[in-house]
């Protein structure tokens, strides 16, 4: 059996965000925090990040020149009586009446049903955007729902963002380190416009995601109990409820020809990361996870310290890094 702890190593350091895209979304966040906060006349714990990259599962695009860094931003300072697309469109208001943001914008590109979305000149780190998401304070009778965001022609709709931060820290590292792995997978095999949503595959994840030592025992065994557990829905999306808000299914929109489409490469991905974790060859070995993983899982060398010459060593492990820093549980209420 290969585990082939180095080379795994080597593979979550290339995929992991390095300090200087988390030096770009720090400033970014940082700016639209301070100017948002005071368009709105709220206090700037209002205006928060989102998403993978406060989460800790975020990842380095797989394709550098062609890939994409993104993150979320929540503004928490919404009229109670706007409707959705009014919010939305006072939001683009707001951001196209400043110097900075107005060029940021791309008319029909950056009206997003969910947001507005602003274009960051690229530079030697590649594309980067961030997505605005305007929110209020839940007007629904569930209690778990703090906020609610609109999105352009159906309204309304629950949200619970920094309590699902907090959900996704409290999983721990080996989580972060797994969902990682599995995001590299999926945005390797999947076409990006039918593959699974981060949300839906970080649940999967931890719903499945046993006490395994290694990275190639966590990944297979994950990749194994999320295939049993779609088993009995061949052709139809099954319900993933969000472990912070359960009346919303985050697999809500979740296409039932993309949904097979990710069986097909679940049921690969299974085959492949299976016979990585038996092979008794580390070459061969190697040549399957990176066949399942993509280029930046190393190239098997035969070298005395088992791994790769000129190599940076992994980046530490979510919690580790002032950007990686979990909430404190006061900000949140919690």
């Amino acid at each position: 059996m290969a585990q082939l702890p180095d080379a795994f190593d080597i593979f979550y350091g290339r995929i992991s965000l390095n300090k200087r895209p988390c030096d770009k979304i720090e400033s970014a966040a940082s700016g639209l925090i301070t100017y948002l906060s005071a368009e709105y006349g709220v206090s700037q714990d209002r205006v928060f990040l989102q998403g993978s990259y406060p989460n800790g599962t975020a990842v380095e695009p797989e394709d550098k020149d062609r890939g994409e860094y993104d993150v979320d931003l929540v503004c928490d300072g919404i009229d109670p009586g706007w409707t959705a697309t009014a919010a939305l469109d006072d939001l683009e208001e707001k951001l196209a009446t400043h110097g900075t943001y107005e060029k940021l914008l791309r008319g029909a590109d950056s009206r997003k049903k969910p947001c507005v979305r602003l274009f960051y000149a690229e530079d030697e780190i590649g594309a980067f955007h961030v997505d605005v998401v305007p929110a209020r304070p839940s007007q629904s009778s569930d209690l778990h729902a703090p906020l609610e965001v609109p999105r352009r022609e159906s309204g309304w709709h629950d949200t619970a963002p920094r309590e699902y931060t907090v959900w996704c820290r409290d999983r721990g590292g080996r989580f972060a380190r797994t969902v990682r792995m599995l995001k590299r997978w999926r945005d390797h095999s999947q076409d990006t416009r039918k593959s699974i949503k981060s949300i839906v595959l970080q649940v999967l994840a931890a719903q499945h995601l046993g006490g395994q030592s290694s990275d190639a025992a966590a990944l297979v065994g994950t990749l194994v109990a999320i295939q049993g557990a779609l088993a009995p829905d061949p052709d139809t999306a099954p319900s993933v409820e969000n472990p912070v808000l359960r009346s919303e299914d985050l697999a809500a929109r979740w296409d039932d020809s993309a949904y097979r489409d990710f069986r097909k490469h679940l049921a690969n991905a299974v085959d492949l990361a299976q016979r990585g974790l038996h092979e008794s060859d580390e070459r061969t070995s190697h040549d399957l996870w990176r066949h399942l993983l993509g280029p930046d899982f190393p190239e098997y060398r035969l070298q005395e310290s088992g791994i790769d010459a000129g190599v940076l060593p992994a980046t530490p492990p979510p919690g580790h890094h002032r950007t990686q820093a979990v909430p404190r549980r006061n900000e949140y209420g919690l």
